[in-house]
């Protein structure tokens, strides 16, 4: 499996219910998904989103799948740093 670790210290005007479920669906309707989560430090705003996929294809798949969306559903946002790593369920 592999692990799509993204780093955000703003959180983007433009970010709204709407847009994150739409950026959520299109991920998880990727064949090879396995899970995501969205973390966030109330203290200093910085956010992560962690997802993992079942290999380095469905990880691309879903950058694809995001890169495909009609320009008005883009919300530009874009991580501040991008980590993939080998993921190992315990």
């Amino acid at each position: 499996m592999l692990a799509r670790l993204a780093t955000f210290t703003s959180k983007p005007a433009n970010l709204d219910e709407a847009n994150v479920t739409l950026l959520h669906e299109t991920v998880k309707a990727t064949p090879g998904f396995v899970a995501g989560f969205h973390l966030e430090d109330r203290d200093t705003g910085i956010a992560y989103s962690l997802t993992v996929f079942e290999d380095a294809t469905a990880a691309r798949a879903a950058g694809e799948a995001l890169a495909a969306r009609p320009a008005d559903k883009r919300v530009g946002v874009d991580p501040d740093k991008v980590e993939f790593l080998a993921a190992h369920p315990f």
